[in-house]
């Protein structure tokens, strides 16, 4: 038992030292941070300890292993996605206990609620990080990872909605 746990140990070392770069690479890449790249990158290996009898050598080690970090990174990035929008209808949800809403008169509150209620996800989080938050166009581009133009893009789309919104609610 000892000998075949030596064996093993070397033989993920050895996968380490020759593909652990690569994997770092394709989690720093994916998930546009150097720290959670470095996490990923060892949750990727000890996945890959895991599997590693069930690998069945149709595909290379590398095209093995940047798929396990590929799925990794894509269930982290879902995943964090899920939770930001959680926290937000959590904070949304407690305004009168102090979320951004808190003090603001309880007919405009509702009018916040609704006009929210029909954006996506990633428009509302534009629009709470502009004119909540404060960020400007390019902090928001980069915490969301999305371009100047689509920032603007969610911008002027949030704003249609709350005019068109808003005129509905003055006739």
């Amino acid at each position: 038992m000892g000998n075949e746990s030596t064996t093993r140990r070397s033989e993920i070392a050895e996968l380490y030292t020759r593909f652990g770069p690569m994997v770092f690479g394709r989690c720093r890449y994916l998930l546009k941070n150097e720290e959670a790249a470095r996490d990923a990158t060892q949750e990727v290996f000890v996945k890959v300890m895991r599997s590693l009898d069930g690998f069945r050598q149709e595909s290379s080690p590398a095209t093995w292993m940047v798929k396990i970090a590929t799925n990794h990174c894509l269930n982290l990035i879902a995943s964090d996605k899920a939770r930001w929008r959680e926290r937000f209808r959590q904070y949304v949800s407690h305004q009168e206990e102090g979320g951004f809403l808190q003090g603001v008169d309880p007919v405009r509150a509702r009018m916040v609620h609704q006009l929210l209620d029909k954006l996506d996800a990633e428009t509302q989080a534009v629009a709470i990080h502009y004119y909540v938050d404060e960020m400007t166009q390019e902090e928001i581009g980069e915490l969301l990872d999305r371009s100047l133009p689509t920032v603007r893009k969610r911008l002027e789309k949030f704003r249609r909605v709350a005019e068109r919104e808003l005129s509905h609610d003055q006739r």
